[in-house]
């Protein structure tokens, strides 16, 4: 008897992401742009990432694209905090918190320390063998942005930052080709042509000017608006394409990508326990970010705590020195025995929640142990 889609998404989401760690691209903050740009392309890789204090740091190739001036400007003006993962943490968690923030990868966490890096291309890697008889049209982007073989490399370099996206089809007629933010990343590192992009060079003749059919992908991966889901990740693994264009016959009907695939293991919060979170930062990047966290961390109470019956978060900002802040977040749970309060302070939030997370897990131990020894004892 085959499962059913949702009991083998449930069985994959819950494989720890420990047999999943990838090398991670670690800098020093004081590399140039163009330094970066290089290692990501040498290692094929969309990634690198540095320490800013207590936050982990990540630059991808979208964030190089939209740098002005590849020789001058600093890593920090492109760079964004991301959202970390931990070791002992399951696929489920890391796919929810790729699919939410549109990542391709997360670092793997370990004492503050960045110990690898867990990637929508390693978990659709593991699903290969998988039988998902999902239509792919279930899955896929319509309506896709698309561009001409005469427009500019720069026409489909500014769409991608725009739209956060890597793939961009050529349509005559019909499909030409297909512009990959690697693509793009490629013409600028050729030689001399970081200084020609920004200056030096009479804009006609500008590597960004270029034809965007001059770096086109021309064998696309495509796939079959019939096909399956299982099929599409065989025929995506097999090319070790980050994509597959959907077609039904010469016409193009969608796009699938390796978030797409992953976003069929993210679970959502269940609602069916009223949880609040108030004093949420301005910030709208560090105030996803806690939610995320505070749901991470409602999940697991969930497993753990059957009787859990509400659950309170609330973030207080007790300093501002320049760009520093300082937080205190004070979580309360509530079950139909008992109350837990847990608070922890300090500067960064992702760390904080961490820490209390954690804490729970060693006090819920603890509590289960000593449940297990009492029993023990009766039973003598």
């Amino acid at each position: 008897m085959k499962e059913d889609p949702t009991t083998m998404f449930r069985k994959i989401g819950k494989k720890t992401i420990s047999d999943f760690i990838e090398s991670a691209n670690i800098i020093n903050s004081n590399a140039s742009i163009s330094k970066v740009l290089g290692i990501l392309i040498k290692m094929n890789n969309y990634n690198v990432y540095y320490k800013n204090g207590n936050k982990i740091t990540a630059i991808n190739l979208t964030d190089i694209l939209s740098a002005r001036d590849f020789n001058a400007q600093k890593l920090n003006s492109i760079a964004k905090i991301t959202p970390t993962i931990a070791e002992d943490s399951n696929i489920e968690e890391a796919a929810s918190i790729m699919s939410h923030y549109r990542l391709r990868s997360i670092p793997v966490i370990e004492d503050g320390e960045i110990i690898g890096q867990i990637s929508t291309k390693s978990i659709v890697k593991s699903m290969e063998d998988t039988d998902i008889k999902i239509p792919s049209t279930k899955i896929m982007t319509g309506n896709l942005i698309s561009i001409h073989e005469t427009d500019p490399i720069s026409t489909a370099k500014n769409i991608m930052i725009r739209h956060r996206i890597d793939h961009i089809p050529i349509i005559e007629d019909n499909l030409k080709g297909i512009v990959t933010s690697f693509d793009i990343a490629k013409i600028i590192l050729t030689s001399d042509n970081i200084d020609n992009i920004s200056y030096g060079r009479p804009k006609s003749k500008r590597p960004l000017d270029l034809p965007a059919k001059g770096i086109a992908e021309r064998n696309v991966t495509t796939s079959s608006i019939n096909d399956s889901v299982a099929k599409v990740i065989q025929l995506m693994n097999s090319t070790n394409s980050t994509y597959s264009i959907v077609t039904l016959g010469d016409e193009i009907q969608g796009i699938i990508t390796h978030r797409d695939i992953i976003s069929l293991l993210g679970q959502k919060i269940e609602e069916d326990v009223p949880v609040y979170i108030i004093g949420l930062p301005d910030d709208s990047f560090s105030s996803e970010l806690a939610k995320t966290k505070f749901n991470t961390l409602i999940k697991f109470l969930k497993k753990t705590l059957p009787d859990l019956e509400e659950a309170r978060c609330r973030i207080k900002l007790i300093s501002v020195r320049g760009k520093t802040k300082r937080y205190e977040v004070d979580v309360r749970i509530f079950t139909t025995t008992n109350k837990y309060n847990y608070t922890n302070g300090g500067l960064d939030l992702a760390t904080i929640f961490d820490q209390l997370r954690d804490s729970l897990k060693r006090k819920l131990s603890q509590k289960s142990q000593k449940r297990q020894k009492q029993s023990t004892r009766y039973n003598i």
